[in-house]
């Protein structure tokens, strides 16, 4: 009977001991995986500094590409060309008006205009030579053609006005195609990638807003 009991208690000893023995591998077989986890997340991790600073020691390249000497000689062109224009239509419409402004103000201003457009011209003529830009005359320049024709119909209508009428015409005229220029070449200014003919333009500009106000103030005078 004894014997039974302690055959008994230790097969349950033994069962026991199986059972933690078991238990045991289980958890160490499960430890494992996450050790391992754990190994992995500890290694460090691989420097992209070396990337980086090479990506960030090649200099980006511009997309817009600089302009060349032949696109700044043309835009400077086209620039010199609309003033030199601008210039010979106001000398011509100006002397008519010396001629037949019906009042001793209105001829004076006109003896302005002439003066002061033939020595912007000049200046137009000494910049374009010094940039090496040939200045065209009527016959050979699409932008001399187009201003020779409007200097055409301006001539005719005034040719064929007198009086009030004329100093009317005259002086809408002269207001009128200031302000257009003046507009043309505050974006040309903008534009402009020549230290000349910003310089060329910083000169006109005054000359012409001065022009545009008298004109507007005799216009005034006129109609009072």
């Amino acid at each position: 009977m004894h014997l039974l009991q302690s055959q008994k208690g230790f097969g349950r000893f033994l069962v026991a001991a199986i059972v933690a023995a078991v238990l045991g591998a289980c958890a160490t077989s499960r430890e494992q995986p996450s050790a391992a986890a754990s190994n992995a997340s500890a290694l460090p991790a691989q420097p992209a500094a070396p990337i980086a600073q090479a990506a960030k020691g090649k200099p980006r390249r511009s997309t817009v590409p600089p302009p060349t000497e032949a696109s700044s000689k043309s835009t400077s062109g086209s620039i010199l060309e609309q003033i030199h224009q601008a210039d010979l239509e106001e000398i011509a419409i100006a002397k008519i008006a010396e001629e037949k402004a019906s009042t001793r103000e209105i001829r004076a201003y006109a003896e302005q205009l002439v003066a002061d457009h033939t020595n912007a011209n000049q200046t137009v003529v000494t910049t374009a030579k010094k940039l090496g830009v040939q200045l065209h005359d009527a016959a050979t320049s699409r932008e001399a053609r187009r201003w020779s024709v409007h200097e055409k119909l301006v001539e005719q209508m005034m040719s064929s006005a007198s009086g009030a009428e004329f100093d009317r015409l005259f002086l809408q005229h002269t207001s009128a195609d200031h302000d257009k220029l003046i507009r043309a070449l505050k974006q040309d200014r903008e534009d402009a990638n020549n230290d000349d003919i910003e310089a060329l333009i910083d000169k006109i500009l005054p000359i012409l807003e001065q022009h545009r106000e008298l004109a507007q103030i005799l216009m005034k005078k006129e109609r009072a």
